[in-house]
């Protein structure tokens, strides 16, 4: 969808860190706005990136949420550089790194996300949830556990909110047969998958593997589509999450994403297929 070609991943990620950093500082936007001299609207639009900030009262704004030195300067730098096309991040731990993909799922009119090892994180059980992060990451305590597990699930309420985005959820086959936390989560985690693909704002399919090899043997991905804002890939590995906004960047993973569609069982087929496999659990 075309959008506000002057609305760059950078400046959208800097307008959600104003606004959650106002949130944690327990202030609201006339207060922001009292106390800096500014009008309750510039506030708002620049906590949703339609108009342009300033750095200094981006800088005004974190003195006043009294944010650390270190986390103001990488704001600051990453609004210096808001005219430069797309973001990445490198992070110890999943938590930041999905908060991040959290405040762009929570505004995009249409969802598209392939993946070929896992069931698409917005479409996960709690407990095949942590069964997965355990998996990744043994050494985590269950209090760590709980806040990762936590932290996926609220991304999942932008499905049920009123006005909910479209999610085109496609999945290997591979990955309704890998048995993450064991057969009785699997199955409850197939049961789920097939109760959420009968909503009418989400469309699974599966590619099955007697598709031999196909473009997704490259990796998993998501584009999310915008109302009034460019579109924009994520791309997430082992430490790292991507946001890709040129131009030739979505003509790539779109054009990937038509071939895997080519590749897999239409809507019908692939609830068949999924109720099939839960039955065999």
């Amino acid at each position: 969808m075309p959008g506000n070609g002057h609305t760059s991943v950078r400046s959208r990620q800097v307008a959600a860190q104003l606004r959650r950093l106002r949130e944690q500082a327990q202030l609201s936007c006339s207060d922001v706005a009292r106390t800096l001299g500014l009008s309750v609207s510039k506030v708002s639009r620049m906590e949703t990136a339609s108009s342009g900030m300033q750095i200094e009262d981006v800088a005004a704004m974190l003195g006043l949420y009294k944010v650390s030195a270190t986390k103001r300067q990488e704001i600051l730098d990453m609004l210096r550089r808001a005219d430069e096309k797309g973001w990445w991040q490198r992070q110890a731990g999943l938590p930041q790194l999905w908060r991040n993909l959290i405040d762009f799922e929570a505004k995009p009119t249409r969802i598209q996300n392939f993946e070929n090892m896992v069931v698409p994180g917005l479409l996960q059980t709690a407990e095949y949830c942590r069964a997965l992060i355990q998996g990744i990451n043994d050494t985590l305590s269950d209090e760590e556990s709980d806040r990762l597990v936590a932290t996926r699930m609220a991304r999942q309420a932008v499905l049920t909110r009123t006005r909910a985005p479209q999610l085109l959820a496609v999945a290997d086959e591979n990955v309704l047969r890998r048995p993450v936390g064991g057969d009785g989560i699997m199955h409850r985690q197939l049961l789920h998958l097939g109760t959420f693909a009968e909503r009418p704002n989400i469309t699974l399919r599966v590619v099955q593997s007697s598709a031999g090899a196909y473009v997704g043997a490259r990796g998993s991905f998501m584009i999310l589509e915008f109302d009034g804002e460019p579109d924009l890939v994520h791309v997430e590995n082992q430490s790292t999450g991507m946001f890709l906004e040129e131009d030739a960047d979505l003509a790539s993973y779109r054009l990937a994403l038509s071939n895997i569609l080519s590749a897999a069982l239409k809507p019908a087929e692939s609830a068949d297929l999924v109720r099939q496999i839960a039955a065999e659990e």
